[in-house]
């Protein structure tokens, strides 16, 4: 008797949200994206459809007039891309705002169901929909000030580039839609064809890594369990990180863990789980102005003093001339 086949899931829906003003660079890519990802293995695997709060030629930034395709309050879309625009300071969020409350009210009056991707400046939109509230989500570095005043009910997570959080999914950077692409196609497609798609079409973060980070970036981590390891890592205070614990958080026993870790980065889980720690020191040393003190103080390390001596044991660097090397 014949097998029976399974049917391939229906192509995930992807509105691209044209709204005045946007940066519509990453909506293009996002759709070539798609399509790479589609033509590699043979079938649909996103379909995009050009979008608006109405039907009018939408004026993007310093580029043409785009036309939708269709009204965002009548697309079956299941999820909708909100691209970034173009601030020159962040004391002037509060007026594209107010100028673009058509667009987020049509982002308020999605059904719950659907699900909002923003990124960079594109995440004010969407956190001013009330889509964000209560949710975590991340931005680019330089609206965190601006971002925390306005939206004191979203749970932000700046140390972290993208942010999957129930129906919402946020990235930091103008260059977000790729850390969002990337986190969608990983449930479509299997991790070679990722891998391919990844190569061909997806670039690197343009700064420079230091020797010491290299392996703790989590968009370029392929285990899953991997993964979830250096997110509850990042999320918990670096005092707070022993390998029971994480071990624990993870399902699996400490030994599992350690070997996994092992054999994906050639670390200790120890050495791992505090590079990882210390990457988010670079992080902030490089994104902000805020003091070691600071930075020791929302990372959990026990002292200024304790993380200055481990940055330094791990790069060879002060944290204050690694922070004036990479500016």
């Amino acid at each position: 008797m014949p097998q029976p086949t399974t049917a391939p899931a229906a192509p995930l829906r992807l509105g691209l949200l044209l709204y005045p003003g946007c940066m519509p660079a990453g909506l293009f890519a996002a759709a070539d994206i798609a399509r790479a990802a589609g033509l590699r293995v043979q079938r649909p695997l996103v379909q995009t459809l050009w979008v608006s709060a109405d039907l009018q030629p939408v004026p993007t930034w310093q580029g043409p007039a785009l036309t939708p395709s269709a009204r965002l309050a009548g697309a079956e879309v299941d999820a909708v891309l909100v691209p970034g625009l173009w601030l020159s300071s962040t004391d002037g969020l509060a007026v594209p705002l107010q100028q673009l409350a058509p667009v987020v009210q049509a982002l308020a009056a999605l059904p719950r169901r659907t699900q909002v991707w923003s990124y960079c400046a594109g995440v004010a939109l969407a956190a001013a929909s009330g889509r964000l509230r209560g949710h975590s989500a991340t931005a680019t570095w330089w609206l965190r000030a601006a971002l925390e005043r306005q939206f004191g009910t979203v749970q932000w997570r700046f140390d972290e580039p993208l942010v999957h959080d129930g129906t919402t999914t946020t990235a930091a950077s103008a260059n977000g839609y790729l850390p969002l692409m990337l986190h969608a196609l990983g449930a479509l497609l299997p991790p070679e064809a990722l891998a391919d798609v990844q190569a061909l079409l997806m670039l690197p973060r343009p700064r420079t890594t230091h020797p010491a980070f290299a392996g703790q970036d989590l968009m370029a981590t392929t285990d899953g369990d991997l993964r979830r390891a250096m997110l509850w890592v990042q999320r918990s205070p670096a005092t707070r990180v022993r390998l029971p614990a994480l071990a624990d958080a993870l399902g699996m026993s400490p030994r599992t863990l350690a070997r996994r870790v092992q054999t994906h980065t050639g670390l200790s889980a120890a050495h791992w789980m505090r590079r990882i720690k210390l990457r988010q020191a670079s992080e902030a040393l490089c994104d902000t102005a805020q003091p070691l003190k600071r930075i020791a103080e929302d990372l959990g390390f026990a002292s200024e003093a304790g993380l200055h001596r481990a940055f330094r044991q791990a790069t060879g660097q002060t944290p204050l001339a690694y922070r004036m090397a990479q500016r």
